[in-house]
């Protein structure tokens, strides 16, 4: 069993791995027997769980577009509770847009063996952060430009880009 501190400073070094798009650290961390969600470009309902070299392959390729300009731990409250739990960019890095049915923040999961990530998941439902479905949280917003005066229809088109 890891300790907390040394789990700590794992999950640490994979968020700045990835901020800093460090290849070789990333390697470094995952373990050669792991299993790692990744994100099927045409069906973002697939997440199929594939190796060490084709999850650094997949994570680097996202890497690649973005920018980490937060980073936030917490910890998993639903499939392994307790878990760490890192929220990259208020939770929109690395999966894609979804549709208002989904969670509005996406963090990854941890699971440790060894000194090493064994596994990483998505997760969804985090002991410390609140994670509403789009739906709701563009319902907020749409409220908020109403109470400003701004004409529901003109509401709606700025915060979903298009008008109802």
């Amino acid at each position: 069993m890891e300790t907390l501190t040394k789990i700590s400073d794992i999950v640490k070094d994979f968020a700045i791995g990835s901020q800093t798009k460090d290849h070789d650290l990333l390697e470094n961390l995952l373990h050669q027997d792991g299993e790692f969600e990744t994100e099927n470009e045409n069906d973002p309902l697939d997440r199929p769980q594939v190796g060490k070299q084709a999850y650094l392959t997949w994570y680097m390729r996202k890497l690649e577009t973005t920018a980490i300009t937060s980073i936030q731990y917490d910890q998993c409250l639903h499939c392994v509770i307790g878990n760490p739990v890192i929220l990259f960019n208020d939770g929109e890095f690395p999966r894609r847009e979804m549709d208002g049915s989904a969670r509005s923040k996406t963090g990854l999961m941890f699971t440790l063996k060894d000194e090493k990530i064994i596994e990483i998941k998505f997760c969804f439902v985090f002991l410390k952060s609140d994670n509403k479905y789009l739906f709701e949280v563009n319902g907020e917003k749409i409220k908020q430009y109403i109470a400003q005066g701004v004409p529901v229809n003109e509401a709606i088109e700025k915060v979903i880009g298009s008008k109802p």
